[in-house]
């Protein structure tokens, strides 16, 4: 059984929650933006956010500062329309105002319209060549079309300009691992983003994620820090029940993945774990319910399929364990595992005289 599966946290996007997490802090806010924020926190506790800004609008439609903190917060909420509408109210009486080019820039990218991402961060750099946010971005822009030059030249300029920018080195690890391929570099960078921000959840798991490909037990600490950090975040656990299975520490891997299933009933991943660690753990038995638990949820699945017809050959179900494996090839007519297991049955057959 091929059971080399990859680490899903190195697979899944980043991009996003970079580019919103490099929006300025409050502390980078202007005066208007802050005298805005003060005048927020009075306004009818306990409504929303949303609600708070509202009124401040009713009561000046005009106050741009307003407009671009409700487009600020229509962008975390990818309410992509009422954002840019208000981004163009803005812009249509300030162009050149850096905070709505920012947005704009994010919208675009939300859009996947990565022209207009690059033409108003590039804008806004010129306007303000030490606002650090739009260097991120377009630095974070230019390392996922693989313009790592360009990428690099950006990021070094924002270590200049803020040496304890933990985005900033995080994206450093990131040119690390992907233009030169020095994992060893991108680690100790990935760390320096972490020593300046103990919960930065991004670092923290590409720590792991790469120990982990190491073989490296220390990914254990990252990944349990992740854990501690958000108990509900399915891919942690994962993360963690993947290199325990890479170390055959099946208790631990069937804690962890058993979470998962708790936590999302639909991963299907884990499932098959569940069934293929039971069958390491000789009990095929309780593996058949894993891997139709799986099959449950994706009936097309010739590795599921396979695993619960190798369960079935070792409980000398010998029907059922070869229509899967029939089942599974048709899938998949080039799993090998199933084809030597349509072979084994038939000889048995052949052998016992059933043919």
């Amino acid at each position: 059984m091929n059971l080399t599966l990859l680490h899903k946290a190195a697979l899944y996007s980043i991009v996003a929650s970079f580019f919103f997490a490099c929006s300025s802090p409050n502390e980078e806010l202007t005066t208007q933006q802050e005298d805005a924020a003060e005048e927020l926190a009075p306004v009818n506790k306990g409504r929303s956010a949303l609600d708070s800004l509202n009124a401040l609008i009713i009561d000046d439609p005009n106050d741009l500062d307003v407009l671009e903190s409700r487009a600020r917060l229509y962008l975390g909420a990818r309410n992509l329309a009422y954002a840019q509408a208000d981004i163009n109210a803005v812009l249509a009486v300030d162009s050149n105002r850096v905070g709505a080019l920012e947005i704009l820039g994010d919208l675009g990218f939300a859009s996947n319209k990565t022209r207009e991402s690059r033409d108003a961060w590039q804008k806004c750099m010129r306007l303000d060549p030490e606002y650090v946010p739009c260097r991120l971005k377009m630095a974070q822009l230019y390392h996922v079309v693989t313009e790592f030059e360009k990428s690099a030249e950006l990021v070094d300029i924002v270590l200049n300009l803020d040496p304890q920018n933990p985005e900033a080195h995080f994206l450093k690890g990131l040119l690390m691992r992907d233009a030169i391929g020095d994992t060893a570099r991108a680690l100790q960078w990935f760390q320096k983003a972490i020593d300046i921000a103990p919960d930065y959840v991004e670092a923290i798991d590409m720590c792991g994620v790469l120990y982990s490909a190491m073989g490296n037990p220390i990914a254990i600490a990252y990944f349990n820090r992740l854990v501690e950090l958000d108990p509900e975040n399915k891919l942690s656990f994962y993360n963690r029940g993947m290199f325990y299975l890479g170390q055959q520490d099946w208790n631990g891997a069937l804690e962890d993945f058993t979470t998962c299933t708790k936590l999302d009933p639909a991963d299907i991943e884990s499932f098959f774990n569940l069934g293929y660690i039971h069958l390491q753990l000789q009990l095929p038995r309780e593996a058949i319910g894993y891997f139709t638990q799986a099959l449950a949820i994706q009936p097309i699945n010739h590795r599921a399929l396979y695993g619960r017809g190798y369960s079935f050959e070792l409980l000398g179900d010998m029907p059922n364990a070869e229509k899967d494996y029939r089942e599974a090839l048709s899938y998949n007519p080039d799993h090998e595992g199933s084809r030597q297991g349509v072979i084994r049955i038939q000889n048995a057959k052949t052998q016992a005289g059933l043919n």
